[in-house]
């Protein structure tokens, strides 16, 4: 795969670390989507063919975000459950997947947690997160943005 955006994603999630809302934008068009009261999901899905109504999707608040290529999601997922799946465990969890084509589905699935670094959600790519919850991404770099005196 040849370097560039593969997409643009706004992630929120509650100050308990649930998901709460996401805006998604791929080569396939734009997702809005946000979790209900009643346990379901509502947004919209903007394609070139239109706009593709999301209603209803059924949600379990304490279920994880699968983004197909997206760290952010895999850390959101390490941030919420990491006092529930010690290393080298696993768990079942409602999972909501996005794929880069923007097609929805929601179920149950594994998530796993190799070691005390590794998740893995419902058999997908591996994510990696440091000790401050944030993704460890290859060949990055990070540095303090404020220096002591």
């Amino acid at each position: 795969m040849s370097g560039g955006l593969r997409h643009s994603l706004l992630f929120e999630t509650t100050p308990d670390g649930r998901f709460s809302h996401l805006e998604l934008s791929t080569p396939a068009g734009l997702l809005t989507l946000h979790p209900e009261t009643d346990g379901t999901l509502h947004g919209n899905v903007i394609e070139t063919g239109g706009i593709r109504h999301v209603v209803g999707l059924p949600w379990d608040a304490g279920g994880v975000v699968d983004i197909e290529g997206s760290a952010i999601a895999g850390a959101a997922c390490a941030r919420l459950l990491a006092g529930d799946i010690d290393p080298g465990g696993s768990a079942r969890r409602a999972v909501l997947r996005i794929t880069s084509e923007l097609l929805i589905t929601t179920g149950p699935g594994a998530v796993e947690r190799p070691d005390e670094e590794t998740w893995r959600i419902a058999g997908g790519a591996p994510c990696r997160v440091d000790a401050a919850g944030l993704p460890v991404l290859p060949d990055a770099e990070s540095w303090p943005l404020e220096q002591g005196a």
